[in-house]
């Protein structure tokens, strides 16, 4: 696996999509791990892992102390329904982090790829601002 993020990792910081964007990827030191800043969503980025079987993209969101008090139901019920509206993408939470996250097949085309990525740092703009008024 760890090849093939080095082989994505190369790719990706080599990479204008016909849309324009761009990635700034950075690998970690265990090479299991890349760090991928898409332009569209610069302070978000995605931390993107594979394992046999499949291509995982986390960004963290917010942590949940973020929110204003006595809020977060509020808001838990708001990520719900917002689930099936945002395609290619689901919101969780990991720890006390809300996260927007994505897998993909590890045999998906490179194009793909790109594509998911970029349609996840959108959905991370638009999911930040559907919740904003629920962050203190």
């Amino acid at each position: 696996m760890k090849d093939n993020l080095e082989e994505l990792s190369f790719q990706l910081n080599n990479h204008i999509s016909a849309a324009g964007v761009t990635f700034d990827v950075v690998p970690s030191a265990e090479g299991d791990t890349l760090e991928v800043a898409c332009s569209d969503a610069p302070d978000f980025p995605m931390y993107v892992t594979a394992t046999e079987n499949q291509i995982l993209s986390v960004t963290p969101l917010f942590k949940q102390e973020t929110v204003k008090n006595g809020e977060v139901e509020k808001l838990n019920m708001t990520v719900l329904n917002m689930g099936p509206v945002v395609p290619l993408s689901a919101i969780g939470l990991q720890g006390d982090t809300y996260i927007l996250y994505g897998a993909m097949a590890i045999n998906t085309a490179f194009e793909n790829i790109v594509h998911e990525l970029e349609v996840q740092a959108d959905n991370t703009n638009d999911v930040l601002e559907a919740l904003q008024d629920f962050l203190a």
